[in-house]
């Protein structure tokens, strides 16, 4: 099974201790909530939220599709993942791109 069918299916994926998950977010107490990407990040043993923009879709497997093309672009160098935060970027890519190749 492709990684996207997995993070699609199970909400998280992982590779090499690195792990990618789906969450919903409704930081500002609105009703309405965010689709947002996390990683776990093995070198800083932290969660980091990926800053990228997610559209939300009008149901949760919806909303975690849109995650999914976020990842998709992401990996394909149409968009730059933000994570404010010095080097994670650059391992989630790697990450991003071992799941690709396995």
């Amino acid at each position: 099974m492709d990684w996207k069918k997995r993070l699609r299916e199970d909400g998280f994926v992982e590779v090499d201790g690195f792990r990618i998950e789906l969450s919903l977010d409704n930081t500002f107490m609105d009703l309405d909530y965010i689709p947002r990407v996390l990683f776990y990040d093995p070198p800083t043993g932290r969660w980091h939220v990926l800053r990228n923009p997610i559209p939300r879709g009008n149901s949760l497997e919806e909303s975690w599709d849109s995650a999914v093309e976020v990842l998709c672009r992401i990996l394909e160098g149409k968009e730059t993942p933000v994570f404010g935060e010095e080097g994670v970027a650059e391992r989630f890519l790697r990450a991003l791109g071992r799941l690709e190749a396995q």
